[in-house]
């Protein structure tokens, strides 16, 4: 084979492979990003307050999940609501409210994987945010 055509080889692999990227590109959901992002950007001076406000007072809550339960424990609450995102897919976000020291969610309401929890909480008349990751086995 001649150097001409293993060039004209080269060149069609690459257009096969940048074709392939980008029809794999236009499949895919975009679930990677939050629509709203430009309005979280704005407000985000207030969670930060509120995440400090955890430090300041060492509120962070304790999660812990075992073979039926997810369990959020809190020092002091009034009231609060904790979000559960599911970075792969957002349909299967999930938001519950609350106004108990224990929050227990059954775990058989999560897929297994990787989730987003995202709890704020007011106790006090102070409010809070705290954001983690957790891997449901």
């Amino acid at each position: 084979m001649n150097w001409g055509k293993g060039l004209v080889l080269g060149l069609a692999a690459f257009m096969i492979f940048i074709t392939l990227l980008v029809v794999q590109m236009f499949r895919t959901a975009e679930d990677s990003f939050d629509k709203d992002y430009y309005e979280k950007g704005l407000a985000y001076d207030v969670d930060y307050q509120q995440m400090q406000q955890v430090i300041k007072d060492k509120a962070a809550p304790s999660l812990r999940q075992d073979d039926n339960f997810v369990q959020i424990d809190f020092a002091k609450v009034d009231s609060g609501t904790v979000n559960f995102k599911r970075p792969s897919d957002r349909k299967k976000d999930q938001l519950y409210s609350f106004n108990e020291r224990e929050v227990r969610l059954p775990k058989s309401a999560f897929e297994k994987g990787e989730w987003r929890i995202i709890i704020h909480w007011t106790a006090d008349g102070k409010k809070y945010l705290y954001q983690s990751n957790m891997f449901m086995q």
